[in-house]
């Protein structure tokens, strides 16, 4: 996970979204199945398996000014697939993975949507997306898509915290895809930057459990990994700069992040934060896609970094 330092990019810092649009992807998916507007999405655990990892971030989807583009960047990038929904509507795609469903990649229409950026949404699992629903607004939060059943997804709530940073609640059907481990250009979480610690430590305590475990990574900043029953799921940062509005950035382990960051250059995107030996290391790094959309890179744990 990352540590953040003082040269983030005004980029990021100007990062907006009109969440209309998760609303109307997710009215899509619900209509009815005789409908040929329905979007048939994939199933996240396609055989049961009645695990429920409570705070782990289980899903991930791209809204996306430019799909086309963006599918080229992933595809490249990481090694990624993107397939259209079975719907067959080309505003909506699968992303794949060594033939597994990883995200999905929503076309959002610039001329409708006076935001500037394009957006990754985490999901993070829940028990119950009603109660969880309920326990948001009692402590301050904000809810942008009220619970709803989702076909082939389960039951799914779009929400802001106390502080401002929007993710989704998700309680999958048939269960939570079991946990696999670290792996190469695949998702290893999520990762707070807040603008008050305590207080969005004491509102994801209330709603998943999350206890801190605060790391010394030999920086001015203070960086706290957010676990339940000893397990790191998540990581949380006090924003280092006034520019920057809180969110929850998605992060994917990669072999080589001075490698990846450099071809993320090559093919459009723009490195916010570039490998540092001062940060973890010189382990992480912070890229915008081509249409805007952030993300993370964190180094697979044992390899050597900055070229070592």
């Amino acid at each position: 996970m990352l540590i953040t330092n003082k040269n983030s990019s005004a980029l990021f810092s100007k990062t907006k979204f009109c969440w209309v649009f998760v609303m109307v992807f997710f009215m899509m998916m619900g209509v009815s199945a005789c409908s040929k507007q329905q979007v048939v999405v994939p199933r996240l655990t396609p055989e049961p398996t009645n695990l429920r990892l409570v705070g782990k971030f289980v899903w991930f989807d791209l809204f996306t000014h430019d799909l086309q583009i963006a599918s080229h960047f992933y595809e490249e990038l990481f090694g990624w697939s993107f397939y259209p929904a079975e719907s067959g509507r080309k505003l909506v795609n699968t992303i794949i993975r060594e033939g597994i469903p990883i995200a999905n990649a929503i076309q959002i229409n610039r001329k409708k949507n006076k935001a500037r950026k394009s957006k990754w949404l985490s999901y993070v699992s829940v028990e119950d997306v009603d109660r969880s629903t309920k326990l948001v607004e009692q402590n301050n939060g904000i809810i942008y898509m009220r619970p709803k059943e989702l076909p082939n997804r389960g039951r799914v709530a779009v929400v802001k915290d106390p502080q401002g940073a929007v993710f989704a609640m998700i309680t999958v059907l048939g269960g939570d895809p079991p946990d696999k481990g670290v792996m190469e250009n695949l998702w290893m979480g999520s990762e707070l930057w807040t603008s008050h610690m305590d207080s969005a430590l004491k509102f994801y305590h209330l709603l998943v459990g999350y206890e801190q475990k605060l790391v010394d990574v030999k920086s001015d900043s203070k960086y706290c990994l957010l676990v339940k029953d000893g397990q790191p799921l998540a990581g949380m940062v006090k924003i280092p700069v006034d520019d920057v509005k809180p969110n929850w950035v998605p992060y994917i382990a990669v072999e080589d992040v001075m490698a990846i960051s450099d071809k993320a250059k090559q093919l459009g995107g723009i490195l916010l934060i570039e490998p540092d030996k001062r940060v973890r290391e010189g382990m992480v790094a912070i890229i915008s896609d081509p249409n805007g959309a952030v993300f993370g890179l964190q180094q697979l744990p044992g390899a050597s970094s900055m070229g070592e």
